[in-house]
């Protein structure tokens, strides 16, 4: 099949592998409810159960959200790399960058906090209230609530997941834009593929 753009230099294909998995773990997250307590602390039937499946709902959020943040710093590399050989790249790379600044600053105090943050910390709960899924003042969710994250869920307790997700979104399509990356839909499904490229890298 012929191309419609210019060649891509390896390092495209590299960046889009990351943001589009970027925005697949975004997009995963914004799938995810986390059911608080659902169930009657006072039954002791199933309550073990109950709290296990809590625990692997919210620690299921908190992988998706770390795949997103590695894959938007890895991401912040390759764009600076790519701003490097191609010149019309490094005003996109620079929105981009700025954009995502606060998200990788966070990270970066993540390293020296990660127990206070991902792993135990001060509980599920600070959690959940740092990533906006409940009010700063509320000592805990209600009995059998539902939290539904949605695009205002802060990512690394920062940014909200709405305007990332378009921000990595805008910059795909501009790659895609300027470059054919992926095949056509193919008959046995219909999903787009991403192009190996000419050069032999692998993504």
């Amino acid at each position: 099949m012929s191309s419609a753009g210019p060649a891509a230099p390896a390092i495209v294909y590299l960046l889009a592998d990351h943001l589009d998995a970027a925005l697949a773990a975004g997009e995963d997250l914004l799938k995810s409810t986390l059911r608080w307590n659902a169930g009657d602390s006072r039954a002791t039937d199933g309550l073990t159960e109950q709290r296990h499946a809590e625990r692997a709902a919210i620690d299921a959020a908190r992988t998706l959200e770390m795949v997103l943040l590695a894959r938007v710093l890895k991401s912040r590399e390759s764009a600076h790399e790519l701003a490097k050989i191609e010149s019309q790249f490094k005003l996109i790379t620079r929105l981009y960058t700025s954009g995502t600044e606060i998200v990788a600053d966070a990270a970066a105090e993540l390293t020296d906090e990660t127990s206070y943050a991902f792993d135990v910390g001060d509980g599920i709960t600070a959690y959940l209230r740092s990533r906006g899924l409940i009010a700063e003042d509320d000592p805990a969710p209600l009995e059998a609530a539902s939290l539904t994250v949605t695009e205002q869920f802060l990512v690394a307790g920062k940014m909200q997941l709405g305007p990332l997700l378009d921000l990595i979104a805008m910059f795909l399509d501009t790659l895609e834009n300027h470059y054919e990356l992926y095949d056509q839909p193919q008959r046995n499904g219909g999903t787009a593929v991403l192009r190996t490229p000419t050069s032999g890298a692998t993504v």
